[in-house]
């Protein structure tokens, strides 16, 4: 068995079945479906896992991804992941990450990381770092922060789940972005006028909670 677990939020299980397993084979994942929020899938996820996980002291790691998340190269991928993880202070690795002052947007203060998308590979120029806020598409959880955090599910539907990066950083933990090759089948912006609205909503909630 891997040391890395796998969980997704599945929309579509044709993005998963053509995206996420052919990228993790030979991994347990973890798919649940159904769900109006992902806050509420990752914490069922999280839960899983535990419960599922107990007998297999050897797993050292979840990483939670999105369903129409291609991680390119598995191999690299987990060693960098395994390998941020020998820090005990690192909780949570990403992609792709950067600064709270901007509240959730991350990505105008000081980002690190890249990403391949439908609309363009970004890429910030820095790879490696430690950041406050992780871009949700990839999110790795070591066994403290699988143990110890949860996502705030008064965060509703698919936007400000990624505030829990904030958690570990209170708890004095490391978040961290690693050199991983990945490719987010997604356009930049908004699916709609309401995801737009709702990320907003989540967004404001975040300040406020926070005290940004």
């Amino acid at each position: 068995m891997s040391d890395l677990v796998y969980g997704c939020c599945v929309g579509s299980w044709d993005r998963f079945n053509q995206y996420v397993v052919p990228r993790t084979q030979g991994r347990e994942v973890i798919g649940i479906s159904g769900q109006t929020s992902i806050a509420v899938a990752y914490n069922k996820i999280l839960e899983a896992f535990q419960g599922y996980m107990e007998p297999n002291s050897d797993a050292r790691g979840l990483v939670l991804l999105h369903d129409d998340l291609e991680i390119l190269d598995q191999t690299k991928a987990e060693a960098a992941i395994l390998e941020a993880f020998q820090d005990p202070k690192v909780a949570l690795v990403g992609v792709a990450g950067g600064d709270a002052r901007s509240g959730l947007a991350w990505w105008n203060i000081d980002p690190v990381g890249h990403q391949l998308t439908d609309s363009m590979n970004i890429d910030f120029g820095k790879h490696v770092g430690d950041v406050i806020l992780l871009e949700g598409s990839l999110l790795a959880f070591s066994p403290w922060a699988v143990e110890t955090l949860a996502f705030d599910e008064d965060y509703r539907g698919f936007h400000g789940y990624d505030e829990i990066a904030m958690q570990a950083i209170k708890a004095g933990k490391r978040v961290v972005v690693v050199d991983v090759d990945t490719h987010h089948h997604s356009t930049l912006g908004f699916d709609s006028l309401d995801s737009h609205a709702e990320w907003h909503r989540a967004d404001e909630r975040f300040r406020k909670k926070w005290g940004l």
